[in-house]
């Protein structure tokens, strides 16, 4: 399906990624198919950066995301992460998701002619086909709703769409993946309620940070697909944030979708060495800039630019490249098809990338990648947003 006729939009940032990007196997021209097809990202952290003064429609490379580089990377939704911390205090949560997400509707509201919140797959394609981005509101981590489904309620209403259960750290009634002594078995009662409501209202669940048992208890629950957001594959690169390939078998069994992370500590385990080592060695610097800026994560963004450098320079030593991306694609399509995996960039959530995909204008480089690889036109539409649609649409559009 040809998404939007406005393709001319993207093409003076293709023709900035190299002119190009060539006819490739197959006949195919990686960058008429990324104009014309519908690029979805199921993730990002960049409403952590819209504090007061801040303005999206301007190019701010201490970040990874803006409009101007959306648009040269010809991503037509972005999913936006309200994220809260683990320790959140319950009676703060919502005051904390709600100031978020405030500042995403006066962003979107500001610059109504560039971007517009989407709530359903149609609208989503309607804001896409008059030439603006379509900007998905999510929430990263279910201790947003403080244990109360009223709270779930409230936020859909607000126009989200999408919920990340939990994060690094398990809260009330759902385990984490990095939670090495759970409490309880995946969900509680509630968890399971949880669950059942966001299948009701229309939510789209996202078992992204679930731990095993959690992400098994939600498969056997819910009635609709489900979403891995930012998520990689645990046979490449055993993180407990990644999923095996028996999860990864029974989300698509599910009719669900996976988002590749493009965090270089989820594509490749050697990373995580090298960073941990950089992260010692520079604790105090980094411990002193944590308490300077303990609640504004772009300031924070902001001052360790040094060491994000740093890490960059160490993590050229691995050659983790968009081929190692597309491996973890690959790895899923031979597993359960072409039909279960999209794009979760973790852009502004991250601190290392893969070297030519450090910002989201560089998202034309993994369909070059993937025409390279002999997909099809039909699948790379599929991965770099049709499969994402197909879920959105399934959940939202009813």
């Amino acid at each position: 399906m040809r998404y939007k006729p406005a393709m001319f939009l993207k093409i003076s940032a293709l023709a900035i990624m190299g002119g190009a990007l060539m006819c490739s196997s197959g006949g195919i021209d990686p960058d008429k198919l990324h104009r014309e097809a519908l690029v979805a990202d199921l993730h990002c952290d960049t409403v952590l950066r819209m504090k007061k003064g801040f303005d999206f429609s301007v190019r701010d490379t201490s970040g990874q995301m803006d409009i101007p580089r959306l648009r040269e990377g010809g991503v037509d939704l972005e999913a936006f992460a309200c994220w809260i911390p683990g320790d959140t205090p319950l009676d703060s949560c919502v005051a904390r998701v709600d100031l978020m997400l405030d500042s995403l509707h006066e962003q979107t509201g500001r610059h109504a002619g560039q971007i517009a919140v989407c709530k359903t797959a149609a609208e989503a394609e309607a804001i896409v086909s008059s030439g603006r981005i379509a900007a998905f509101l999510a929430i990263e981590n279910g201790l947003a709703i403080a244990d109360n489904l009223a709270n779930l309620r409230h936020y859909c209403e607000r126009g989200v769409r999408y919920m990340t259960l939990v994060h690094t750290s398990s809260h009330d009634w759902c385990i984490s993946s990095a939670d090495t002594s759970p409490a309880f078995d995946g969900l509680t009662p509630f968890g399971e309620e949880v669950v059942r409501e966001m299948n009701r209202l229309g939510i789209i669940i996202d078992i992204s940070h679930a731990g095993p048992a959690a992400v098994a208890r939600v498969l056997a629950i819910t009635s609709d697909p489900v979403i891995a957001s930012h998520s990689c594959v645990h046979a490449l690169c055993p993180h407990d944030r990644n999923l095996t390939d028996d999860q990864i078998a029974a989300i698509a069994k599910n009719g669900g979708v996976i988002g590749i992370n493009f965090f270089s500590g989820y594509l490749d385990y050697r990373f995580n060495a090298i960073a941990d080592s950089v992260k010692e060695e520079y604790k105090a610097e980094i411990d002193s800039i944590d308490a300077l800026y303990p609640n504004d994560y772009g300031a924070r963004h902001k001052a360790l630019a040094w060491l994000f450098e740093i890490l960059d320079e160490h993590q050229s030593q691995l050659d983790i490249t968009i081929g190692t991306v597309v491996d973890h694609i690959d790895h899923i399509v031979k597993l359960v098809g072409p039909d279960h995996v999209g794009l979760g960039s973790d852009f502004d959530g991250v601190f290392a990338f893969p070297k030519g995909l450090n910002d989201c204008s560089r998202m034309p480089a993994i369909t070059k990648e993937l025409v390279g690889r002999g997909y099809s036109e039909v699948d790379i539409r599929k991965i770099l947003g049709g499969n994402f649609m197909r879920v959105f649409r399934q959940v939202c559009d009813r």
